[in-house]
């Protein structure tokens, strides 16, 4: 089987299987308990947030615990707004789990404004520019999106705000930034910063945000007083440490020169048979979009399956739509939505696996032009 739908979710390193299992036999304990051998689980705990936290250039104090960076993505937007009379911006490139909560939090009676994305599915920043204002609250912008793999220009989106929209808080979508690109929060500017175990070999049911010194933001579960009050409940210390380890062994796999030789090789072939790339110079080598209008992409992606290649249409916690929100907002025809397939590939994924994907794609393809008659 040729797995290229990793922007979904990654298979779970064998390393992270190891050390999720040794803790769940040997250091079960629950970290609140005050005897030694629940001291040793907290430690263990600590330790894997001091090392996730170094990789966002973040302190210990600063990276709280959830069960999915959706979660984190919900609860920073909830609890970031100040006020109705505030405004919250956002990118129309966002993930599901935040534009949904902006077009929630917009039915209760905020006002949210949408920038638009350029052609190649980055963040139009003169649009974005005319969004904000001085009652601006809160900004959310994606920095690697879901759809395209397309990367954001963070520093310049976080320049307009501090310019325009003093005290404004800034949240970022790390999930597809994370072990892929450097990241440094301090750097960035942002307030705001939420990664996902299961994008990187974790497990899934994983998150964790960055959440910056300097801000106070309402809790979101209460009773326990676990992650400093913040969000109560017993902490999943065989994920978070096995988060932490997927993180070691992606950084020990991942070879750059070899993801972007994967990714040129696929964008070339597939775009010389005929689809269209969607997406932009910038990318981090791990989400290949391409579309071919005329045809039904489920139909490839079922055709595929039987051949032993699974492929992606889009994000995954969109796929029951026919629609495809981003897209759209980069101008895609609806012809070319409808024959728009996501490759994503793994710090694994090997030049081999591409061929022999890119050979099937295009037998397949021809299988259904010839039905088509063309």
């Amino acid at each position: 089987m040729i797995f290229f739908d990793n922007a979904s979710t990654t298979r779970v390193f064998d390393e992270v299987l190891t050390t999720m299992s040794d803790i769940n036999s040997g250091f079960f304990f629950n970290p609140s308990a005050l005897y030694k051998n629940a001291l040793d689980v907290k430690n263990i705990l600590e330790d894997s947030r001091k090392s996730l936290a170094s990789r966002l250039g973040a302190q210990k104090s600063e990276l709280f615990f959830s069960s999915v960076a959706k979660e984190s993505n919900n609860w920073i937007l909830n609890s970031g707004v100040k006020n109705k009379k505030g405004n919250l911006v956002i990118s129309a490139g966002e993930h599901a789990s935040v534009y949904d909560t902006a077009m929630y939090l917009k039915s209760k009676g905020l006002d949210v404004r949408v920038a638009a994305l350029l052609p190649d599915g980055t963040l139009d920043l003169c649009d974005f520019e005319r969004m904000v204002d001085k009652s601006t609250s809160l900004v959310s912008v994606i920095h690697v999106s879901n759809e395209t793999g397309a990367i954001n220009d963070i520093e310049a989106a976080v320049k307009i705000v501090r310019q325009k929209a003093e005290g404004a808080l800034i949240h970022c979508d790390g999930v597809h930034a994370f072990c892929k690109l450097e990241v440094d929060v301090k750097g960035l500017g942002v307030d705001f910063y939420t990664i996902s175990a299961h994008k990187i070999g974790g497990s899934k049911g994983c998150g964790a945000a960055y959440i910056s010194g300097k801000v106070k933001i309402a809790p979101l579960l209460h009773g326990g007083g676990q992650e400093n009050g913040l969000r109560s409940g017993t902490e999943n210390v065989p994920a978070v440490a096995g988060f932490a380890r997927a993180a070691e062994v992606f950084a020990s796999k991942y070879n750059k020169p070899k993801a972007d030789a994967i990714f040129e090789y696929l964008k070339k072939r597939l775009t010389d048979f005929g689809f269209v790339y969607n997406g932009a110079a910038r990318h981090t080598g791990f989400i290949l979009s391409l579309s071919y209008a005329g045809i039904k992409s489920e139909v490839l992606q079922h055709m595929l399956s039987d051949s032993g290649v699974l492929i992606g249409l889009g994000s995954a916690c969109s796929s029951k739509s026919k629609e495809n929100r981003v897209l759209a907002a980069m101008g895609r025809s609806k012809r070319e939505i409808e024959g728009n397939i996501r490759l994503s590939f793994c710090a694994n994924t090997t030049m081999e696996e591409a061929v022999a994907a890119a050979e099937k794609i295009e037998k397949a393809l021809d299988m259904l032009r010839e039905k088509m008659g063309r």
